[in-house]
């Protein structure tokens, strides 16, 4: 018995690491992502026409994140009553 509680307490030290990793991988993705939204940004402002590629390119990645935000908000939002 005492090994297989030894065994639970390693799986959840494992699984809080795994955890923190996650927890430091979002937050680094979201860093990125603010940086580039930054960059974009400028690029926008200087107004210049942008290729056919780099429009859909462009236009396909927010549709993609905006798909990815819509169905996270839902999932993740209280509903407007509840409050």
């Amino acid at each position: 018995m005492a090994h297989l509680a030894g065994e639970t307490g390693l799986t959840q030290a494992a699984d809080k690491l795994s955890d923190d990793k996650d927890i430091n991988q979002t937050d680094n993705s979201l860093r990125e992502f603010g940086r580039c939204a930054v960059v974009l940004c400028h690029v926008l402002y200087q107004d210049r026409p942008l290729s056919e590629a780099e429009f859909l390119f462009m236009d396909n990645h927010f549709q993609v994140l905006q798909m990815a935000y819509f169905r996270w908000k839902r999932k993740h939002t209280w509903p407007a009553d509840f409050h």
